[in-house]
């Protein structure tokens, strides 16, 4: 996937959407994956991941709104992609179409926050 094709989809949702699309567009690195895995697999293990983001105090954007939209999208295969912003340290993960024609949800997750307690401080 192109860098100009996956900003392109990032047009008009919601705020993870546009801090994703403003990272990729100062430069960002980004991967995506050729695998496809239901939505509903993807919502189970993103539901227990927000969980654990809001109990420990972990800033997202974006994460409970991506867990609906992937829980309603029930056995719609999806590819996977991710958006890795510098400063401040953010990772993004994208959930696409299987054609790629769409990014159906986006979870910004702070990654300082990770930093700071595999540290220690």
């Amino acid at each position: 996937m192109e860098r100009a094709q996956l900003i392109s989809l990032l047009v008009g949702q919601t705020a993870s959407f546009a801090a994703c699309r403003e990272a990729l567009e100062r430069g960002a690195p980004f991967t995506s994956s050729d695998g496809l895995l239901p939505a509903c697999h993807y919502a189970r293990i993103y539901e227990r991941r927000e969980r654990h983001t809001r109990e420990a105090g972990i800033p997202t954007v974006g994460f409970a709104e991506a867990v609906k939209a992937l829980d309603a999208l029930e056995d719609e295969p999806l590819q996977i992609a991710g958006v890795r912003q510098s400063g401040p340290r953010y990772y993004f993960q994208l959930f696409l179409a299987a054609d790629r024609s769409a990014v159906v949800a986006c979870i910004g997750v702070d990654q300082q926050h990770h930093a700071a307690d595999c540290s220690g401080k």
